[in-house]
């Protein structure tokens, strides 16, 4: 083991100008599609964005976000198997449940429920935990011979305990990722409220086809195990770059003070630059003018104040004095 770490250690030594033209080639390129994105949906010309230091640092921050995020996933994609064996082998297999299809079937129908359920936990939590136990008891009385013996009813137990586990794991990653992509959990009966909810039941239901496919591969070698993961992590990494880039985009700028936020300026300096009264934010300081700036790029200055957060108008200036909105 030690002598192909030293081998690997070597080989990437003699390799490091290659590492980091490739490292700043894809920071490049990642900055390059989410700079992309930010400017298409915000109405901005991209050619203002195209700058070096830009495309490197939106990159970088870009890739760290992702490989945080396939890195949860990838956390998460280690402890399903745990899930995954109670319900196989310690219910469906000690139970004698005939035909590997029928096996699978059943364990496959049984998270595609708990799915169902966290849709309805998404609304109304307790409801939906209540839905799961339903489940759980559903499974154990149709499943088990001698439902009522104590230790049958532990396996049931442990079987809850890890669905609930399950549960709270997807929730809790579907909150990360509404910090980390920049967007508003909703529980109202909106559409993007359901996509949401929805998002939920395919966490759930990927968890558990990921640890029907590690019990699979266990029996098989680690190489295709590792293989397995990496081919869904590619799946998340395609997902999140293309589904949410709108969301990293505008979290990325502003986080390297591109814009996508509020900021206040002396009224006195605005005055030349002939700026709509319906784009500027009014403040209790009548000296102060609030406006949401979409970028700055070298005095380029895009604004806006519609709910989709469009570029409404543009004006240069280089030296402007940013003030506190307090």
């Amino acid at each position: 083991m030690l002598d192909k770490i030293k081998k690997h250690s070597i080989l990437g030594l003699k390799n490091i100008e290659k590492i980091i033209t490739l490292i700043i080639f894809m920071c490049t390129f990642s900055g390059a599609w989410f700079l992309f994105s930010y400017a298409r949906t915000h109405g901005m010309k991209f050619i203002d964005l195209i700058q070096s230091n830009l495309l490197i640092s939106t990159g970088a921050l870009s890739f760290f976000i992702i490989l945080f995020i396939v890195g949860c996933f990838l956390i998460s994609f280690n402890l399903s198997p745990a899930i995954a064996r109670c319900l196989y082998y310690d219910i469906l297999v000690r139970e004698k449940i005939k035909g590997a299809k029928r096996r699978k079937l059943i364990y496959l129908l049984y998270f595609t429920s708990c799915g169902v359920a966290s849709l309805f936990a998404f609304y109304h939590f307790y409801f939906g935990v209540s839905l799961v136990v339903i489940v759980a008891l559903t499974l154990h009385f149709l499943a088990i011979k001698k439902p009522f013996h104590y230790k049958k009813i532990a396996i049931t137990l442990k079987l809850i305990l890890y669905t609930a586990l399950l549960l709270a794991i997807s929730i809790a990653m579907f909150g990360f990722l509404s910090i980390t992509l920049n967007f508003d959990i909703e529980t109202n009966s909106s559409f993007n409220s359901f996509i949401q909810a929805l998002s939920i039941f395919v966490i759930i239901v990927t968890l558990a086809i990921i640890g029907l496919a590690d019990i699979h591969q266990r029996n098989r070698d680690l190489k295709n195990r590792i293989w397995c993961y990496v081919f869904f992590s590619l799946l998340i990494v395609f997902y999140i770059a293309t589904a949410f880039s709108t969301g990293v985009s505008e979290k990325i700028a502003n986080m390297i003070g591109l814009g996508y936020v509020n900021q206040c300026y002396h009224e006195k300096d605005l005055v030349k630059y002939s700026i709509p009264e319906r784009l500027v934010i009014t403040q209790k300081d009548k000296s102060k003018i609030k406006l949401f700036i979409i970028a700055d790029v070298n005095g380029k200055i895009y604004i806006s104040k519609d709910k989709n957060h469009r570029a409404e108008f543009m004006f240069i200036a280089k030296e402007l004095s940013e003030v506190s909105c307090d």
